[in-house]
């Protein structure tokens, strides 16, 4: 992979809209926005820096951030010789070819940046220059770093947020907000996991590679103290070739189960979906998926003590798996840290089997509170 500071050149020529996403949640939202905007408007030059999925969709691929997504302050601190040459050769690329548009998907300790260097260079509209900067998934001022929304009031031209009460948090701001919806209630979205009546239990340990070192082994050897009481199989998504290796790699420590334990890429799972009873995953965009199928199970979340530590001190809601959180309850028990302990989730998930009905009102009642979105983001992106 070439390095950030030279990505690709666009030719000669206008850039109608630079589409950026820095992780596999973000990737997989901006193949779908970019899919949805060349049908509505495919003469549209439309530039991408994602990951694989939107690799695949994009007219012009620039870069896979996707594979060196980091999460959590130790993480992101280890990784800042990388990031900070990212975040200037963007910046240059940007002020070289002048793109009508971006869209910052997510990831605000990156995006947020850039884009208040394109207002303090004059290169965005805000700050006197012509680039238009538009923000899709707000970052979650509600649960932490609140005064970020002034900021973004200052720098950005409009934001996109996913769920109903995220406008109330920029209510205080000049910032047009606009409520577009989560794409996974879009008629065309298709779920790569549902719920299933048989012995299948999802391991869904998240797509950045730190989340993965933490929280795999800890699935692993709950899945093997679940085989005491009958023969369960199990299936894992992986998002890129680099987390297929590390979910192979840990995999062969644990050969009484590894036969059991099919790994599957999440693009052949979009094509092909793959039923299960029972779910351990990890707090990110694939536990929200879970909850809309309303299929059983437990949360994890494991990371570096030090990560831990800040987070605690920082965040400022009670949960942290996002149907927990619209909701106002514990619908899927969350173990977080030391509380992750392979033998307490393993009994936890085999209560929950036959638990279908509960999980399914969580469903109907997560799909109640997302409904009425004002317009579609292609719509928005183009107003």
């Amino acid at each position: 992979m070439r390095p950030a500071s030279t990505l690709i050149l666009p030719p000669q020529g206008d850039v109608d809209l630079l589409v950026m996403a820095a992780e596999c949640s973000g990737d997989e939202l901006g193949a779908q926005l970019i899919e949805d905007l060349l049908k509505m408007r495919p003469g549209k030059k439309i530039y991408a820096i994602g990951g694989p999925t939107m690799a695949q969709t994009a007219p012009h691929f620039l870069f896979n951030l996707a594979e060196h997504a980091a999460m959590g302050f130790w993480e992101v601190l280890r990784n800042w010789r990388f990031f900070h040459k990212y975040y200037q050769g963007i910046v240059r690329w940007i002020k070289a070819y002048q793109p009508g548009r971006i869209c910052f998907i997510d990831s605000p300790a990156l995006h947020l940046r850039i884009a208040h260097a394109l207002n303090v260079q004059k290169i965005s509209k805000k700050g006197g220059g012509t680039v238009s900067l538009y923000y899709y998934v707000a970052p979650q001022i509600w649960a932490w770093k609140a005064k970020r929304r002034f900021t973004m009031e200052k720098d950005l031209d409009a934001l996109a947020v996913l769920f109903p009460f995220e406008r109330k948090a920029f209510a205080d701001t000049t910032l047009p907000t606009t409520f577009t919806g989560h794409p996974f209630l879009d008629a065309g979205h298709k779920s790569p996991i549902f719920y299933a009546e048989n012995r299948n239990v999802f391991l869904l340990p998240g797509s950045r590679r730190q989340n993965v070192q933490c929280i795999f082994p800890i699935m692993l050897e709950a899945f093997s103290k679940m085989q005491k009481t009958g023969d369960w199989a199990a299936a894992c998504l992986y998002p890129t070739e680099a987390i297929r290796q590390l979910l192979a790699d840990e995999l062969q420590k644990f050969p009484n189960v590894a036969k059991k334990i099919r790994l599957i890429s999440a693009a052949e799972a979009r094509k092909n979906p793959i039923g299960g009873q029972l779910v351990a995953v990890s707090s990110g965009t694939m536990s929200f998926q879970c909850a809309l199928d309303g299929i059983p199970g437990v949360v994890i979340y494991k990371t570096s003590p030090i990560t831990h530590w800040v987070g605690r001190r920082l965040i400022k809601i009670p949960f942290l798996a996002l149907a927990n959180i619209i909701l106002g309850y514990e619908c899927y028990k969350e173990y977080i840290q030391d509380q992750a302990k392979p033998d307490v989730i393993a009994s936890q998930l085999l209560l929950l089997a036959g638990a279908r009905t509960e999980f399914k009102a969580v469903s109907d009642e997560l799909r109640q509170c997302l409904q009425a979105k004002e317009c579609d983001v292609g719509k928005w992106l183009f107003m």
